[in-house]
């Protein structure tokens, strides 16, 4: 039977980087709208050139102990020792606040001063001299 692993990953600044034990299988369980999505993913590394690969083998909307029932049935199959498993928990719908309008931010209008300053008269634009062409 194949041993059940923690999601482990190593943090890089805000990177978060996971780090599986080939060959294994990581079951990963996330949830939207409070149902769940499961997802089995097949991680292989081959022999001449150490590149690791991955593929997709399940995924359905069951809950988190289905699909490691699935993992832990079809390890065997594809000689599997390890399962690494990552369940998210559910999140809850986020209530926005209603905004704010701009007039209510600013408060009561200031009364304007009773006189306010004229606004100084320019005069007409100066005319330099024309270079002829």
């Amino acid at each position: 039977m194949a041993t059940l692993l923690s999601w482990t990953s190593l943090g890089i600044g805000d990177l978060e980087v996971f780090m599986p034990s080939p060959p294994c299988l990581v079951v990963y369980t996330s949830y939207e709208d409070g149902e769940p999505e499961s997802t089995v993913m097949y991680i292989w590394q081959h022999e001449k050139t150490g590149a690791l690969h991955h593929e997709l083998v399940y995924q359905q909307a069951v809950p988190f102990e289905t699909a490691i029932a699935w993992a832990q049935e079809h390890a065997p199959t594809r000689d599997v020792e390890r399962i690494h498993v990552k369940h998210a928990r559910a999140k809850k719908a986020v209530e926005r606040k209603p905004k704010v309008s701009a007039a209510a931010k600013r408060g009561p209008a200031k009364k304007a001063a009773a006189k306010k300053a004229a606004p100084a008269k320019r005069g007409a634009p100066a005319k330099g001299r024309r270079r002829k062409a």
